[in-house]
């Protein structure tokens, strides 16, 4: 199976293409076969006449979807609003996008958002499923992404035990054997190893143990045809990491196939430490955010300029500290810290590949001595154009509109609450986000 790999650091890669390419990636593309500074006038002159011929680009729409549990519904609120034309992001006009990337709970929704041609049909369908499917809400006993071993809330339920009684006894039979064999196995390695009492105890313990992702697997199942999916005109990119390498691995849609495309997307949520990492042809996938919370890169790498980048981390300085400092809030303010850290280097990238553009087409111009200099620089960079002959992506500027919560959603234990009302209330709050959207007060990057 063909799958992209790239390194913890979206905008960071061994063999970059030319829309992603930073001042340091020209500098860094002289390579063996690159003409040195003493060719001959003839072979200058002829680079000159390749760098000065104009390439015809068409602007490429891309969304790019973070990961966020629950507060994904968020993402949602966001798409309805550009789907619909209510944000000024888009003029006020219906968005329609031509590539979709997503990582964690944001791979979900873009997998949802390419199942019918019309964006806003995908969108009311999305929609429905998170208030109606995933949400947990009365006449119905916990979400549609999880439950928990063994499923005490259902025989605890008079409603859901009169309703279904064979299901939660068959769970429960199921669920019993699972948890006495990995507490035999747990327990063998205890008496076998060698380490320190303390951490043979420790290693007794894993609470994903205890988590079931059955629902998320029959939701997939019943609302999400591989073969619709494979068939979709926007490019589709699935992020996952592969637990054993720790690299970021990208599953395009043609790479979805009815034996691995359900578990591709169930690897992108399957958050370290509380969803079990997922078997994919005898390796271990496990959450995309891990290494990638907003996949930026295989969007750019599939041709797009313009990127809706919607993520759920909200402004550190918005967060405020906690009275009483504890575990939770400390976790919930150092991810927040760590991910608006990454975004907002993927931002400063882009600003520089973009002054790198504006300096180039500045230098074609100019026949002064200094802009002699630069058009020497320009011409130490002419592999440029041998990439894109052979890239499918054009050297673009970049423009990013980002949306995001301005406060904390829900905090770490919020991310797992999917209680409807919850729900609704990320959505609208996505809505809001993106009908009100500033460029300057959400640090868009405009090229010039």
């Amino acid at each position: 199976m063909k799958k992209s790999r790239m390194g913890s650091n979206p905008l960071d890669m061994q063999n970059p293409i030319p829309a992603t390419s930073s001042l340091e990636w020209i500098q860094d593309s002289r390579s063996d076969d690159a003409p040195a500074a003493s060719d001959t006038t003839e072979r200058s002159q002829e680079r000159l006449k390749i760098d000065e011929t104009p390439v015809p680009v068409q602007s490429m729409q891309a969304v790019v979807l973070s990961g966020g549990g629950a507060t994904g519904a968020f993402e949602v609120g966001v798409l309805k609003a550009l789907v619909k034309g209510m944000s000024p992001a888009t003029d006020r006009q219906p968005f329609t996008f031509d590539v979709i990337t997503g990582t964690s709970v944001g791979a979900f929704n873009a997998t949802c958002m390419v199942l019918h041609d019309d964006p806003e049909a995908a969108l009311d369908q999305l929609e429905d499923l998170w208030l109606n499917r995933i949400s947990s809400h009365k006449g119905r006993t916990g979400n549609g992404i999880f439950r928990f071993r063994p499923p005490a809330q259902s025989l605890f339920s008079p409603e859901a035990l009169m309703k279904n009684p064979t299901e939660i006894l068959s769970r429960l039979g199921a669920d019993s054997i699972f948890l006495t064999r990995d507490w035999l196995q747990r327990g063998l390695g205890f008496f076998q190893s060698s380490e320190p009492i303390e951490h043979r105890a420790l290693e007794m313990m894993n609470l994903s143990s205890y988590v079931s992702i059955e629902p998320l697997q029959e939701l997939l199942e019943d609302a999400v045809p591989l073969d619709i999916v494979r068939r979709a005109r926007p490019a589709l990119k699935v992020v996952t990491t592969n637990w054993e390498t720790g690299e970021a691995v990208v599953f395009d849609k043609e790479q979805l196939t009815d034996d691995i495309g359900h578990k591709a997307i169930m690897a992108s949520t399957a958050l370290p430490g509380f969803f079990p990492p997922v078997d994919i042809n005898g390796h271990l996938y496990c959450d995309g955010v891990v290494v990638m919370n907003t996949p930026t890169l295989p969007a750019i790498r599939a041709g797009a300029d313009v990127l809706h980048m919607i993520y759920m981390d909200p402004d550190v300085k918005e967060i405020p500290l906690a009275k009483f400092r504890n575990t939770l809030d400390t976790f919930d303010r150092m991810l927040s810290i760590q991910f608006a850290t990454n975004i907002n280097k993927d931002i400063e990238q882009a600003e520089r590949i973009n002054r790198g553009l504006v300096a180039m087409e500045r230098a074609q111009g100019d026949e002064s001595e200094a802009g002699q200099q630069t058009q020497d620089f320009v011409k130490t960079a002419s592999q440029i154009q041998k990439r894109l002959a052979t890239s499918r992506a054009p050297h673009k500027k970049l423009c990013i509109h980002r949306y995001h919560p301005r406060g904390d959603l829900s905090g770490i234990l919020g991310m797992l609450n999917f209680k409807r009302e919850n729900i609704e209330a990320y959505i609208e709050c996505g809505i809001k986000e993106a009908v009100e959207h500033d460029c300057e007060a959400s640090g868009c990057v405009l090229p010039e």
